[in-house]
């Protein structure tokens, strides 16, 4: 008897995994918590955003359709600083965003505030701020800074106790940006609008670690890049809204692509339990395995590596001892990488072992044998 892979499972398991695995390790390294910085996002920072350097005189098409994207990065093949350079800022955005997160935060009963005054803004905007709103306005310069990194300086990771930035605010922020944007009476403040939701996304696509803010950040930019395509359509400027809509094209195969390579580590088909609430039997193909690390050798993308720390770790506690071995070897390898978070998730797996607990929440209907 067979099942098929959950993709909704395992993306969703991929995007918590890595802080789970590494939590307890790097926990109690961190950097800066979020409450040594609390002070230094205080003051509005300086910074200016670039100018779009606008539509190239031959812009390629990205081919995702081809088998050979398989392998690519999942990431934009068009250069995003044709439609929304990042800021020049040197802050650290994080250092301002991270005050909001959920409960938490010491700004959290702000965000909760600003949920609460949201309108709606129609079918392509959803939910969103007024334009003139305070928070609006103060979360400006903090997307025209250069860099956003949240883990371990700002988030340190804690296990089960991980915690995420407040991902529903930013989308709220990019959503009311775009809504301002397409409303406003001047074209370039509109245009200004809608880059900010995309300088939002790129933002939090650069840290790499989670797959929940990567998706996020994709949902971003494309909220920002319709509003761009929708302003440039008013204002016949065509060579804006083709070059727009080549980045609206690269979003869903990415999102496929991210949902794909987090499915090839499923063990749902493989994983069994005994009747009655027996232990947990594993049953996977060693030919499996061997496709499954042919597989994460290929990933040039850290975030997508929770994935594996997580199945490999079950492998490690629960296959046969050449598939212990096999895994075993290959995790070493890891262990030694020169990426710290990438070493320590592998040393993570090697050293803990999955509870039944554990098990029951990420393969919640195991078969029964």
């Amino acid at each position: 008897m067979s099942v098929e892979p959950n993709p909704a499972r395992t993306l969703v398991t991929a995007a918590v995994t890595i802080v789970l695995v590494l939590g307890g390790l790097l926990g109690a390294r961190a950097l800066v918590h979020w409450k040594d910085r609390a002070a230094e996002a205080t003051e509005a920072p300086a910074s200016r955003a670039e100018t779009a350097r606008g539509v190239p005189g031959a812009l390629k098409l990205p081919q995702w359709s081809y088998p050979r994207s398989a392998t690519w990065p999942v990431e934009f093949q068009t250069d995003l600083d044709l439609l929304a350079p990042l800021g020049d800022g040197s802050d650290n955005a994080a250092s301002w965003f991270v005050l909001f997160e959920k409960e938490r935060g010491p700004r959290a009963a702000d965000a909760e505030a600003a949920d609460a005054r949201r309108v709606e803004a129609g079918e392509d905007f959803g939910w969103a701020l007024e334009g003139d709103d305070e928070l609006l306005l103060e979360a400006e310069p903090w997307v025209d800074q250069a860099i956003m990194s949240f883990y371990p300086a700002m988030l340190p990771l804690e296990g089960v106790n991980t915690r995420f930035p407040n991902l529903r605010f930013m989308m709220t922020l990019a959503r009311s940006w775009a809504a301002r944007g397409v409303a406003s009476h001047d074209p370039l403040d509109g245009l200004e609008d809608c880059r900010r939701a995309i300088r939002l996304g790129r933002l939090l696509r650069q840290e790499d670690v989670t797959i929940i803010n990567d998706i996020v950040g994709l949902h971003c930019i494309d909220v920002g890049a319709r509003c761009v395509y929708r302003l440039a359509r008013q204002d016949d400027d065509l060579e804006l809204a083709l070059l727009a809509s080549v980045v609206i094209g690269e979003i869903a195969p990415q999102r496929s692509l991210t949902a794909k390579r987090t499915s090839d580590f499923d063990l749902s088909p493989f994983l069994f339990r005994e009747s009655s609430g027996g232990r947990f039997v594993l049953e996977l193909p060693d030919a499996k395995l061997d496709e499954m690390i042919e597989t994460a050798r290929s990933f040039s993308q850290r975030r997508f590596m929770g994935e594996v720390y997580l199945t490999f770790g079950v492998v490690h506690s629960y296959g046969t001892a050449a598939q212990r071995e096999t895994v075993r070897s290959y995790l070493g390898e890891l262990a030694v990488n020169e990426d710290p978070i990438i070493a320590e998730g592998a040393r993570g797996a090697l050293e803990s072992t999955p509870s039944e607990e554990n098990l029951e929440m990420y393969y919640p209907h195991p078969m029964e044998r």
